[in-house]
């Protein structure tokens, strides 16, 4: 029986491996690429009424939405993403190439109208078959294009002609997007796409199907048939916002996350088979299915991978790769407290499945949050976030303890817990709340300096919460400053960075139209220069900044309710205070280093925030339990300080080992040099390293003053109801 739990592990680890293995290649091909990693266009439009006046309904959106789907369609655009976002519709059109076509198709109106010589409206599209307009031929030319319209209200048709037949000026002039102020002659120029397509003369009223003969190629004959088929839009429609991601940026990005990716669960492998033998590789392979469950999801949902998508699934890693750590440092704690084998895998594991659960459904309210408030590119990040804590509770917390369980129980490592765990050793006994002082001093210190930097110069604030517009630009060989700025010598330019030798960085104050980035972009192909845009309106920036705030205040509510709930106040107090000196710090960083900020930024805010309060939970879980196994009634300043130090000895490893595993995803992230998500990174990067000595430091720190000054404080006389004798001097005193 013991053998056999052995076997069945052996061929579950087997399995896994083969799994791995063989479905990774095709479920990364099957996986969808966002523009920033395929190259393409995304626009986000600010969707209004006809009039400009009333409030655009919940109806006409909609309405709007299945238009633009519709001229998307005949782009042939695999894979789009419209996304309607209150009042307004963001479309990504990844793989597009000719950025102004598709620009041009999405936002013409396409008002189809039937006018006289004196642009009177005499019929519209309702006259039509909806969707049957189709390219022919002309009977006596085969080689000429014309348009054909089926006739769905005869009548109507009928009346018009017949009158217009009997009038002085019998011509009918036949608009697409016919504007106040258009004149009749434009009817006798080269038709296009727009205006006036055609102005034959009717002789005779007629009720069959009619046929624009412009003047007019194939290509263009087909443009037309399908602005027609796909409907006139309901609304106005104005750009607030485009990026524009040039392919071999998203070639370029994808081969840099491929090798990022490689190379981090390489490292983490690494540390978790040097530091727990056995188990580390156990460990190790329930990464791949972890990863393997990722994607897994993530093609179910029909998910998009953007940057920001791998940047979680890369902090998920290190994030599952703490809960393996978790539960194995609770089992060494159990071995070293003198239990056998068995008895310390249950108990720890008993213990570490509470720590694991607080901490994972901390980072999941963060992550709701940031899916709730977040734009299309922090959304991606919070489902990607989502997924891989449902990854994680499934191949290293289930899975991981499945197979631990039978390994254990076969006994093959009775009396060899080394091999299994690594080496089981005790630490000594310090004073580590003394460090907690000049932790705080640090912390004081960053924030003062920051908050002057911050009155006197302002936070470095990009286009996000600026607006304005970005440009990343990049060359074969080398990029030419002199060159770029001589473009750009119309324009405000508030930065610009060489990020390396190929690379270079600008931002401008203006807010580019849809001319001007066509423009630049043809400057740049000039110079053989390939070019990134981002443009971000006043109106999104108002929406950014105020989605930031709520992001940010919710999540930290959300987190101290949640908190308060499973510990006492005392503990919610000292994570919550631990959690603002994190930001704090992150935020005095960015501005002493005048680093740029930006919504990302908020994304990495919110993840220090989940990625904190996991550390201070797995601490305060120990304090709990140690705390509450001691008398609580005679605890004073000291006991409660060695209560403290013990558990920071016990959790002190755990800590240190889940930030490097954490900390190499972002740093390797940072060294291959993707700049899309560097604030992202180094948000992170900063925010760890806090969360790591404030999870140790100012949090049990803060817990000791007010859990001191709660047990210390007197108890009220108990008041005695029962008759007390009276003293008579004399007689009984």
């Amino acid at each position: 029986m013991k053998k056999k739990k052995l076997v069945v592990s052996s061929i579950i680890l087997f399995v896994i491996l083969l799994i791995g293995s063989l479905t990774i290649k095709p479920l990364l091909n099957n996986v969808s690429f966002g523009l920033d990693l395929k190259g393409g266009f995304e626009v986000l439009y600010l969707v209004e009424n006809l009039d400009g006046k009333s409030k655009v309904s919940d109806s006409d959106i909609t309405s709007t939405y299945k238009s633009i789907q519709n001229r998307i369609d005949t782009l042939g655009v695999s894979e789009p993403e419209i996304i309607i976002e209150g009042d307004k519709i963001r479309v990504k059109l990844p793989g597009v190439s000719d950025e102004k076509a598709a620009r041009e198709r999405l936002s013409t109106p396409a008002v189809l109208t039937f006018r006289n010589s004196n642009n009177e409206e005499l019929m519209n599209s309702s006259v039509l078959v909806s969707g049957k307009a189709k390219v022919t031929y002309n009977d006596n030319n085969m080689n000429k294009p014309v348009v054909a319209l089926e006739i769905k209200d005869n009548d109507t048709f009928y009346k018009v002609t017949k009158a217009l037949s009997e009038s002085e000026n019998n011509r009918m002039a036949i608009w697409l997007d016919y504007k106040e102020g258009d004149s009749f002659e434009q009817c006798d120029k080269p038709s296009g796409t727009t205006g006036c397509l055609v102005a034959p003369q009717v002789n005779q009223a007629f009720s069959g199907n009619v046929v624009i003969e412009g003047k007019f190629d194939e290509a263009t004959a087909r443009e037309l048939a399908d602005l027609i088929n796909s409907g006139s839009l309901p609304t106005k429609l104005t750009e607030i916002s485009t990026k524009t991601v040039d392919a071999s940026f998203g070639n370029d990005t994808l081969r840099l996350i491929a090798i990022a990716g490689i190379i981090t669960l390489a490292f983490i492998s690494l540390i978790l088979i040097v530091f727990y033998r056995f188990s580390g590789f156990v460990s190790s392979l329930c990464l791949v299915l972890y990863i393997t469950l990722v994607f897994t999801l993530f093609n179910l949902i029909d998910g998009v991978l953007t940057l920001t998508g791998i940047a979680a699934l890369i902090l998920g890693i290190g994030m599952a790769v703490d809960s393996s750590i978790i539960t194995l440092e609770k089992i060494k704690e159990e071995l070293s407290s003198g239990k056998n084998l068995t008895k310390a895998y249950k108990e720890g594991n008993k213990r570490s499945l509470v720590s694991l659960l607080d901490a994972n459904i901390t980072t999941f309210i963060a992550a709701v949050v940031l899916f709730t408030f977040g734009e299309s590119s922090v959304k991606g990040f919070a489902t990607m976030l989502i997924l891989t804590i449902f990854a994680t509770m499934i191949a290293c917390v289930l899975v991981n303890r499945l197979l631990m369980n039978n390994i254990i129980e076969s006994k093959v490592f009775e009396g060899k817990e080394k091999a299994l765990l690594g080496r089981v050793k005790t630490l000594k006994d310090r004073n580590y709340l003394g460090f907690s002082k000049f932790n705080i001093a640090l912390v004081l210190l960053i924030v003062v300096l920051g908050s002057i930097i911050t009155i006197t110069k302002g936070l470095e604030l990009g286009i996000d919460f600026r607006g304005g517009s970005s440009l990343t630009i990049k060359a074969e060989d080398e990029v030419n400053s002199n060159n770029i700025d001589s473009i750009l010598k119309d324009y405000t330019v508030n930065e610009k960075t060489i990020v390396s030798n190929d690379e270079a960085y600008y931002r401008i104050e203006e807010v580019l139209n849809e001319n001007e980035i066509n423009n630049l972009r043809d400057e740049f192909s000039k110079v053989n220069y390939k070019s990134n845009i981002n443009v971000i309106s006043n109106i999104v920036k108002k929406d950014l900044t105020v989605n930031a705030v709520k992001a940010l205040v919710i999540a930290s509510v959300a987190i101290l309710i949640y908190i308060g709930i499973r510990f006492a106040s005392s503990y919610g107090i000292s994570s919550i205070i631990a959690i603002i000196s994190d930001c704090l710090v992150t935020l005095g960083i960015f501005a002493l280093f005048r680093i740029e900020i930006n919504f990302i930024f908020v994304a990495g805010i919110l993840t220090i925030i989940g990625y904190s309060i996991n550390d201070t939970i797995v601490v305060f879980d120990l304090i709990r339990d140690k705390y509450n196994a001691s008398n609580k009634k005679k605890a004073d300043r000291e006991s409660l300080k060695g209560i403290v130090n013990e558990c920071i000895k016990l959790s002190l490893k755990r800590n240190i080992l889940t930030s490097i595993t954490t900390l190499s995803a972002i740093v390797i992230l940072l060294v291959i040099g993707i700049t899309s998500i560097k604030e992202f990174n180094i948000t992170v990067l900063i925010g760890l390293f806090a969360g790591t000595f404030s999870s140790l430091f100012i949090a049990p720190y803060i817990w000791v003053f007010l859990e001191s000054k709660r047990a210390l404080k007197p108890e009220k006389e108990e008041k005695n109801d029962e008759p007390q004798e009276k003293i008579i001097k004399g007689i009984n005193g």
